[in-house]
């Protein structure tokens, strides 16, 4: 039962960032819609902003467990997440703003890790590089997507084409061997 009430806040939640943006929803407005009480919201999350960090997640790992498989190329597999978020940018363009800046990098670095993560196992002197390494490294490339993603979200998500996707491929593909070369066991 508290995990269909947590979706409940979350789908309600959703439901009024489709008409306004979060600076414009308060408490009140989503346990009204969802037919909870505040002491229940508060059960569940700190704040608003919490519960869109939260929604934000679950969303897109529901997404990914779907539609992002292991077989799938690791630069297909971002396409398809920056598609996912252009098909929810009304959702995304309301909860985004100053305070939860970071909520949204910290996804998408998340996600970004994993999949440059598995680029890079697949490199034959991956296994010669310290899993910490690694995992460094994924998460630098991560924070250069991710910046491409809040730049994005800021111009109001015209369009996932217009995020300069492959060109952050070529640089990564150009230089995964020298930072694997560069960490590798001695």
């Amino acid at each position: 039962m508290r995990q269909t009430t947590k979706e409940a806040i979350a789908q309600a939640f959703e439901g009024l960032l489709e008409k306004r943006s979060i600076d414009k929803i308060t408490v009140k407005d989503i346990v009204a819609e969802c037919g909870v009480n505040r002491q229940t919201f508060y059960y569940h999350f700190r704040d608003i902003y919490d519960l869109m960090e939260w929604t934000l997640a679950k969303r897109t790992e529901k997404y990914a467990v779907l539609n992002l498989s292991a077989g799938t190329d690791w630069q297909e597999q971002i396409r398809l997440l920056f598609h996912f978020f252009y098909l929810h940018r009304t959702t995304i363009l309301h909860g985004y703003d100053a305070t939860n800046r970071m909520q949204y990098e910290r996804v998408v670095i998340k996600w970004v890790s994993q999949m440059v993560r598995e680029r890079l196992d697949a490199y034959p002197q991956a296994g010669k590089v310290p899993d910490e390494k690694k995992a460094f490294i994924a998460k630098v490339y991560a924070r250069g997507c991710a910046g491409f993603f809040l730049e994005w979200v800021e111009e109001g998500m015209p369009d996932e084409r217009h995020v300069q996707l492959n060109d952050y491929f070529i640089i990564i593909n150009g230089s995964i061997d020298h930072a694997l070369d560069k960490f590798q066991k001695l």
